[in-house]
């Protein structure tokens, strides 16, 4: 014989036990058991069936509530970024790579020998670390134009530093021009490290240039 049970009828819910299932409903916490008891207590309350609306209301303004304003940052992105300038054709990176090449051969010896005209084995191979370092700085702008701009800084202080050292060694006359001839593969490397991170500082040289030129004395439109 089969038994037929009886469905199970849902436990009756208070206000209170009520209003915790609706807040656990709208997060979607409640069993199934939970859910037809509160269905069939809201059937009976109407105060509870007022909060449940209320609940139903705020679940609906939160989950379709305009979204917040963004600000448009692609102004202030673009004028930060660098993007790398490679001439036309592409030129300036094996230009750089060639410059990379000339310059580590320049100072190899130097670093490894400890041989430098003018120069005990000790400086000789500071000198040379210097050049070698500074090689394998323009060969990495040469592979990763896009770096360029973060080289520049430090390059630029380098090479000026150095060449103003060489302008007063040939002053003083304890160098020759020729000897110091060898400086100017740093400065040309310096010169497509500037010019691949996109000449900064040209166009307010130019602006800068062009207001003198406006407010010079007898300039006429």
């Amino acid at each position: 014989m089969v038994r037929n049970d009886p469905p199970a009828v849902p436990p009756i819910l208070t206000c209170l036990a009520a209003s915790e299932l609706l807040s656990a409903r709208e997060d979607g916490e409640t069993t199934a058991a939970e859910h037809a008891s509160l269905e069939q207590h809201l059937m009976s309350c109407a105060a509870c069936t007022a909060v449940a609306a209320q609940y139903g209301a705020l679940s609906r303004q939160l989950r379709f509530r305009a979204a917040d304003p963004i600000p448009n940052l692609v102004g202030a992105i673009s004028e930060r970024t660098r993007p790398a300038v490679l001439g036309r054709g592409g030129w300036l990176r094996p230009a750089m790579a060639w410059v990379a090449v000339v310059l580590f051969a320049q100072n190899a010896v130097a670093l490894v020998g400890g041989r430098l005209d003018g120069a005990d084995d000790h400086l000789a191979r500071h000198v040379g670390a210097f050049g070698v370092a500074l090689a394998i700085g323009f060969a990495y702008v040469a592979w990763k134009p896009h770096r360029s701009h973060g080289l520049l800084p430090f390059a630029a202080a380098l090479i000026v530093t150095i060449s103003v050292s060489a302008v007063a060694d040939i002053v003083d006359g304890g160098r020759t021009v020729l000897a110091e001839s060898a400086h100017i593969t740093e400065v040309i490397g310096l010169a497509l490290l500037w010019m691949i991170a996109g000449s900064p500082g040209w166009t307010r040289w130019t602006q800068w240039v062009n207001r003198r030129r406006h407010i010079l004395p007898g300039h006429h439109h």
